[in-house]
């Protein structure tokens, strides 16, 4: 947005202050109003709210990643599981082969004696 160069700065004129401070240079504050200073507890709330929402947010990506840690050892686990399971099944697929031939030699056997 162009920034005008013929703008004009009005000053709002301060409300009148009933008592004057001890030194000119630093003038007494005036006492709040109930909404300036219900609007402050707000703002006051809302930045402690700010603050517990970071540390909220800091803790939760701090969650995600002690998530992803025990996932990936769980992935690298399964991964050797599947493996085990693997070498098992070809073991057991030899055993079952030996255990045909056996049973063919035995039922020979049994046919020859018979």
């Amino acid at each position: 947005m162009p920034e005008s160069s013929t703008a004009e700065i009005i000053q709002f004129p301060s409300p009148p202050n009933a008592t004057m401070a001890a030194t000119p240079l630093a003038p007494a504050k005036p006492e709040p109003t109930p909404a300036e200073a219900r609007l402050a507890r707000a703002l006051a709330g809302l930045n402690d709210a700010l603050t517990v929402q970071r540390a909220a947010v800091a803790a939760w990506k701090a969650s995600l990643a002690e998530l992803s840690t025990a996932t990936g050892r769980l992935g690298a686990s399964l991964r050797g599981y599947h493996d085990s399971l693997g070498q098992l099944d070809s073991r057991v697929t030899a055993l079952r082969t030996e255990a045909v031939k056996l049973e063919a030699w035995a039922d020979d056997v049994i046919a020859k004696e018979g």
